[in-house]
């Protein structure tokens, strides 16, 4: 038996664990929708169905190279700061690991937010000029203490100049770290 350490996120829910052959299965059949979000233990960020069919190990899948083009217009970067989350009631402060111009992910051990909760976040990092708050969604919480313990968030109405000053950070990073882009 495989161990289970897929996850699925469709229609606002949050589905599995799954072993690596029921993912492949259900992403065969056509059970996981196009625009569901899909997350393994150990990446630091969901990523769209359909930029992971090959790693699920499903070829031929409709969209997946125009999927992966989507995905790469936004690289991320690893980033070193602080980043407080807070729902008006409850507040985490953590650091950001990553980010890219739709997102980021918070590591943090407090798991007082839920999936899909819209939470407010301030980020200060040394690798942007200034910091900036904005809204976000919890995509998931990675509570595997093998990797970073925290939170995925996608930036929710990002205003235009700062994703640009983020895109401007993350392309210097992965210039100065040899081309690669982080990890997503």
């Amino acid at each position: 038996m495989s161990e289970q350490v897929w996850y699925v996120y469709q229609n606002g829910q949050q589905l599995g664990p799954f072993a690596g052959h029921q993912i492949k299965q259900m992403a065969a059949s056509k059970m996981i929708p196009q625009d569901a979000y899909v997350f393994k233990v150990g990446w630091k960020d969901w990523r769209p169905i359909e930029e992971t069919y090959a790693e699920i190990g499903v070829e031929n899948m409709p969209d997946a190279v125009a999927s992966a083009e989507r995905r790469s217009a936004a690289p991320r970067a690893s980033i070193g700061g602080r980043v407080i989350v807070h729902n008006n009631g409850q507040l985490v402060i953590g650091a950001g690991v990553n980010i890219s111009s739709t997102g980021i992910f918070v590591e943090t051990k407090d798991q007082i937010f839920t999936v899909g909760e819209r939470l407010k976040l301030s980020v200060r990092s040394e690798s942007l000029t200034k910091a900036f708050n904005v809204s976000a969604q919890v995509v998931r919480f990675n509570s595997d203490p093998r990797f970073s313990l925290g939170y995925g968030l996608r930036f929710e109405d990002l205003d235009d100049s700062i994703a640009l000053e983020i895109q401007k950070a993350v392309d210097a990073y992965n210039r100065s770290h040899g081309g690669h882009k982080a990890a997503r």
